[in-house]
Protein backbone atom coordinates (compact mmCIF):
# COMPACT_ATOMS: atom_id res chain seq x y z
CA UNK A 1 0.00 0.00 0.00
CA UNK A 2 1.07 3.48 -0.69
CA UNK A 3 1.63 6.03 1.46
CA UNK A 4 -1.19 8.80 1.13
CA UNK A 5 1.43 11.36 0.99
CA UNK A 6 3.17 10.09 -1.69
CA UNK A 7 0.11 9.36 -3.85
CA UNK A 8 -0.98 13.35 -3.02
CA UNK A 9 2.50 14.38 -3.97
CA UNK A 10 2.75 12.28 -7.56
CA UNK A 11 -0.64 13.82 -7.90
CA UNK A 12 0.77 17.25 -7.55
CA UNK A 13 3.81 16.13 -9.92
CA UNK A 14 1.56 15.08 -12.80
CA UNK A 15 -0.42 17.92 -12.62
CA UNK A 16 3.03 20.15 -12.85
CA UNK A 17 4.21 18.21 -15.58
CA UNK A 18 1.23 18.34 -17.83
CA UNK A 19 1.68 22.47 -17.54
CA UNK A 20 5.21 22.53 -17.96
CA UNK A 21 4.21 20.54 -21.25
CA UNK A 22 1.97 23.05 -22.50
CA UNK A 23 4.53 25.73 -21.60
CA UNK A 24 7.40 24.05 -23.20
CA UNK A 25 5.15 23.67 -26.33
CA UNK A 26 4.30 27.49 -26.32
CA UNK A 27 8.03 28.56 -25.83
CA UNK A 28 8.74 26.12 -28.79
CA UNK A 29 6.30 27.66 -30.93
CA UNK A 30 7.17 30.89 -30.26
CA UNK A 31 10.86 30.55 -31.01
CA UNK A 32 9.62 29.25 -34.16
CA UNK A 33 7.35 31.79 -35.17
CA UNK A 34 10.55 34.36 -33.90
CA UNK A 35 13.02 32.11 -36.55
CA UNK A 36 10.33 32.00 -39.72
CA UNK A 37 9.60 35.86 -38.89
CA UNK A 38 13.28 36.79 -39.48
CA UNK A 39 13.85 34.43 -42.30
CA UNK A 40 16.03 32.50 -40.18
CA UNK A 41 17.71 29.21 -41.19
CA UNK A 42 18.15 27.97 -37.43
CA UNK A 43 15.70 28.40 -34.44
CA UNK A 44 17.38 29.80 -31.36
CA UNK A 45 15.21 28.43 -28.19
CA UNK A 46 15.08 30.45 -25.36
CA UNK A 47 17.34 29.31 -22.12
CA UNK A 48 14.00 29.25 -20.30
CA UNK A 49 12.89 26.93 -22.70
CA UNK A 50 15.72 24.25 -21.82
CA UNK A 51 14.95 25.08 -18.00
CA UNK A 52 11.80 23.69 -18.44
CA UNK A 53 12.72 21.11 -20.37
CA UNK A 54 15.28 19.85 -17.80
CA UNK A 55 12.35 20.36 -14.81
CA UNK A 56 10.30 18.02 -16.97
CA UNK A 57 12.73 15.73 -16.88
CA UNK A 58 13.34 15.93 -13.03
CA UNK A 59 9.36 15.80 -12.72
CA UNK A 60 9.46 12.37 -14.72
CA UNK A 61 12.59 11.02 -12.74
CA UNK A 62 10.41 11.63 -9.27
CA UNK A 63 7.81 9.57 -10.73
CA UNK A 64 9.58 7.07 -11.59
CA UNK A 65 11.40 6.47 -8.31
CA UNK A 66 8.27 7.02 -6.48
CA UNK A 67 6.20 4.57 -8.95
CA UNK A 68 3.91 2.09 -6.44
CA UNK A 69 4.58 -1.68 -7.31
CA UNK A 70 1.92 -2.81 -10.06
CA UNK A 71 1.14 -6.46 -8.27
CA UNK A 72 -0.18 -9.19 -10.80
CA UNK A 73 -4.42 -9.22 -11.29
CA UNK A 74 -6.34 -12.44 -12.10
CA UNK A 75 -6.36 -11.89 -15.53
CA UNK A 76 -4.94 -11.84 -18.92
CA UNK A 77 -3.59 -7.82 -18.50
CA UNK A 78 0.00 -9.45 -17.55
CA UNK A 79 1.73 -12.49 -17.64
CA UNK A 80 1.75 -12.86 -14.26
CA UNK A 81 -1.73 -12.35 -14.36
CA UNK A 82 -2.70 -14.86 -16.80
CA UNK A 83 -0.81 -17.78 -14.68
CA UNK A 84 -2.34 -16.19 -11.29
CA UNK A 85 -5.79 -16.92 -13.21
CA UNK A 86 -4.94 -20.14 -14.60
CA UNK A 87 -3.83 -21.22 -10.71
CA UNK A 88 -7.15 -19.61 -9.44
CA UNK A 89 -8.97 -22.08 -11.91
CA UNK A 90 -7.41 -25.18 -10.91
CA UNK A 91 -10.60 -25.73 -8.28
CA UNK A 92 -12.99 -25.81 -9.93
CA UNK A 93 -15.65 -28.12 -11.09
CA UNK A 94 -16.70 -28.76 -14.57
CA UNK A 95 -19.96 -26.67 -14.63
CA UNK A 96 -17.02 -23.84 -14.10
CA UNK A 97 -17.52 -23.28 -10.41
CA UNK A 98 -15.16 -23.28 -7.43
CA UNK A 99 -15.66 -25.53 -4.47
CA UNK A 100 -18.27 -24.75 -2.34
CA UNK A 101 -19.63 -22.16 -4.98
CA UNK A 102 -23.70 -22.81 -5.51
CA UNK A 103 -23.43 -25.57 -8.72
CA UNK A 104 -26.78 -26.22 -10.81
CA UNK A 105 -28.66 -29.09 -9.37
CA UNK A 106 -28.41 -31.54 -11.93
CA UNK A 107 -24.77 -33.98 -12.24
CA UNK A 108 -22.29 -34.73 -9.84
CA UNK A 109 -22.47 -31.23 -7.34
CA UNK A 110 -25.75 -31.78 -6.89
CA UNK A 111 -26.17 -28.07 -5.92
CA UNK A 112 -23.10 -27.13 -3.90
CA UNK A 113 -19.58 -27.69 -6.72
CA UNK A 114 -17.16 -30.35 -5.01
CA UNK A 115 -14.61 -28.25 -7.05
CA UNK A 116 -12.39 -30.18 -9.46
CA UNK A 117 -12.84 -34.13 -9.23
CA UNK A 118 -9.13 -34.78 -10.22
CA UNK A 119 -7.70 -32.58 -8.03
CA UNK A 120 -8.47 -33.15 -4.45
CA UNK A 121 -6.87 -31.35 -1.70
CA UNK A 122 -3.30 -33.25 -1.26
CA UNK A 123 -3.10 -34.48 -4.80
CA UNK A 124 0.40 -34.12 -5.77
CA UNK A 125 -0.03 -31.99 -8.94
CA UNK A 126 4.07 -31.32 -9.72
CA UNK A 127 7.10 -30.94 -7.32
CA UNK A 128 9.49 -27.71 -7.20
CA UNK A 129 13.29 -27.19 -8.34
CA UNK A 130 14.43 -28.97 -5.00
CA UNK A 131 11.73 -31.93 -5.84
CA UNK A 132 9.48 -30.96 -3.06
CA UNK A 133 6.01 -31.85 -3.83
CA UNK A 134 3.36 -29.27 -5.15
CA UNK A 135 -0.25 -30.14 -3.66
CA UNK A 136 -3.45 -28.87 -4.17
CA UNK A 137 -4.21 -27.47 -0.57
CA UNK A 138 -7.38 -27.11 0.96
CA UNK A 139 -10.10 -24.55 -0.08
CA UNK A 140 -9.45 -21.64 3.02
CA UNK A 141 -5.85 -21.97 1.80
CA UNK A 142 -5.78 -21.75 -1.60
CA UNK A 143 -4.75 -17.96 -1.70
CA UNK A 144 -1.55 -18.90 0.45
CA UNK A 145 1.50 -19.59 -1.53
CA UNK A 146 3.08 -21.86 1.18
CA UNK A 147 0.36 -23.90 1.26
CA UNK A 148 0.78 -25.19 -2.11
CA UNK A 149 4.16 -26.40 -1.10
CA UNK A 150 5.12 -29.31 1.27
CA UNK A 151 8.19 -29.98 2.59
CA UNK A 152 9.65 -33.17 1.02
CA UNK A 153 9.47 -36.47 3.50
CA UNK A 154 12.63 -38.60 3.62
CA UNK A 155 12.16 -41.50 1.80
CA UNK A 156 15.15 -43.17 3.45
CA UNK A 157 16.29 -44.42 0.16
CA UNK A 158 20.19 -43.32 1.13
CA UNK A 159 22.26 -43.68 -1.96
CA UNK A 160 25.40 -42.25 -0.47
Amino acid sequence: MTDPVITDLRRELEKASEALSAAERHLAKHAEMNAALHCAERVMYSPLHAKVAAAIGQIEHALTRTEPPRLPTLDNSSPDGTWAALAADLDRCEHGRHEGDPCGPSGPCNGTSTGNPHLRPGTVIGYGRSGDPIVMPDRDDKHDPAAWRQPKTPTGDDHA
